[in-house]
Order: structure tokens, then sequence, then C-alpha cells
């Protein structure tokens, strides 16, 4: 767990890429289920993951995705993308392309950045 408030909470998927999932504490289907008021929370959430991982980690592409069939309630994957990944161009559910060689700076780092940013929300 990365972040935690009455609303939204952030966690790691495990992976070679720095790749966050943002959720509704509330378990709400679907995004328009949503109070107004936390629908823009998530937004502001997932806009800041993302300037922070393009500062931090400076991709090639971020990737956003929100399915929910195996996991039938809102959260928001938040992806740094590298042309050398071992996905890289297909979607991380894809097919490999190789096998990756992403060097990456301290994770907890940019924890403790977007903690910051995100305090001020």
């Amino acid at each position: 767990m990365i972040y935690k408030d009455a609303d939204i909470y952030i966690e790691w998927e495990e992976s070679e890429i720095p790749w966050i999932k943002i959720f509704t504490c509330t378990p709400y289907k679907e995004i328009t289920e949503c109070p107004k008021t936390l629908r823009a929370k998530l937004w502001k959430t997932y806009e800041i993951a993302e300037e922070t991982m393009i500062e931090y980690f400076k991709p090639d592409k971020i990737n956003m995705a929100s399915f929910g069939n195996y996991m039938p309630r809102v959260h928001i994957h938040v992806m740094a993308r590298f042309e050398n990944d071992s996905f890289f161009p297909e979607p991380m559910w894809g097919e490999r392309q190789r096998e990756g060689n992403v060097v990456l700076p301290d994770f907890a780092l940019f924890e403790a950045i977007l903690l910051e940013k995100l305090r001020r929300i």
C-alpha cells in the first residue's frame, strides 16, 4: 500500500515497470456510480500519479487502463512504459516481445514524492 485516505487507496502491481493501481475505497462497479466529488478526486489523483511518474522515471509512454472484468470495481492502472521493457509496444497483458532491460531509480523515493503531492489535494 502506497497511500490511503477515506476515499481512495493506491498500491503497487508487481512488475518490471513502475505500475500502480488507484482504487476507490467504496467498491463502486462503474466510475459513473461514484459521487461527482469522488470522480474528481480520482481523476486528480491519476493526474498527480502520471505527472510524478513522468518526472521521476522518465518513461517513453504512460499507459492508463481500467478494465474491472476480473475485479468488478473502480480502479485505474497507471504504468510507466519503456521501449526496452519486455512487452513494449504491446500492453503489459500482451505478448512478451523480448527480455526486458529496464534500469529504474529507487521506488521508495518515488513513493515519498507521490505521497507529498497527494497530501496537498
